[in-house]
């Protein structure tokens, strides 16, 4: 575990001067629009959370660090393991800070600082700062997709390559449309019965388990992408 966890630091201090800066300014920026306008918006630091991950391969690739991973006295599959828990380790501490500045905004409620507060628009903004099962879905939404997304993707870029990478978002997403035509068609002819997804929960104490539930389940999948890439590579070397 030790070796896990100084590969993620190594990782964090590798893509820090890229994404550090940039990553303080959006937070700051998004925390004072989330304040002045709606909590929804700070469930948006997610997207600029991934310039944590994106930049590591090309550094690596730069650098040679490859060659430098393949002399450390670490285990290989260690080496792959860390990179999909520092990436699910990145959307979750976005996650948990987007949560502490919708708290923020939730009890400061700047928004009663600008004028016209009896307008159409002001009272969109009230909405906004009303409905908190809708930010908590944003939040919990915005870390369940991007930290798949990211995961899957590491997977498929390691095991086939990254300059095949456009193309295995291509083969993804018509095999995702396929499954989804198949479905429908075999739903509409009764084949199948359909299948209704469940509703969310509508109190705020259901949706904060429910996304509590979300984050151990990600996790899950994170380590089994890790430990599935982990395999497939080190039985490249043997």
């Amino acid at each position: 575990m030790k070796d896990i966890l100084n590969i993620m630091r190594f990782d964090f201090l590798t893509a820090k001067p890229i994404a550090f800066g940039a990553m303080l300014c959006t937070v700051l920026l998004f925390g004072i629009l989330s304040m002045l306008f709606s909590p929804i918006i700070a469930s948006y630091i997610t997207f600029v959370s991934m310039i944590f991950v994106i930049p590591l391969q090309g550094i690596a690739d730069k650098n040679g660090f490859n060659k430098l991973y393949g002399i450390l006295p670490v285990n290989r599959k260690n080496i792959t393991r860390a990179r999909f828990l520092y990436i699910f380790l990145i959307h979750f501490v976005t996650e948990l800070l987007e949560l502490v500045l919708g708290c923020i905004a939730r009890t400061a409620k700047l928004y009663l600082l600008l004028p016209n507060q009896e307008g159409a628009t002001m009272q969109m903004v009230k909405e906004s700062f009303e409905d908190t099962s809708l930010a908590l879905e944003m939040v919990f939404g915005m870390f369940i997709f991007l930290c798949l997304i990211f995961s899957f993707m590491e997977m498929m870029g390691q095991i086939f390559g990254r300059e095949n990478e456009f193309k295995i978002i291509m083969i993804t997403l018509g095999i995702i449309a396929a499954i989804a035509f198949v479905f429908t068609i075999l739903s509409e002819h009764d084949i199948i019965p359909v299948v209704k997804l469940p509703s969310l929960p509508e109190s705020v104490s259901g949706i904060l388990i429910l996304g509590g539930v979300s984050n151990v389940i990600i996790f899950g999948i994170c380590l089994l992408f890790g430990e599935i890439t982990a395999g497939t590579l080190a039985g490249r070397e043997l």
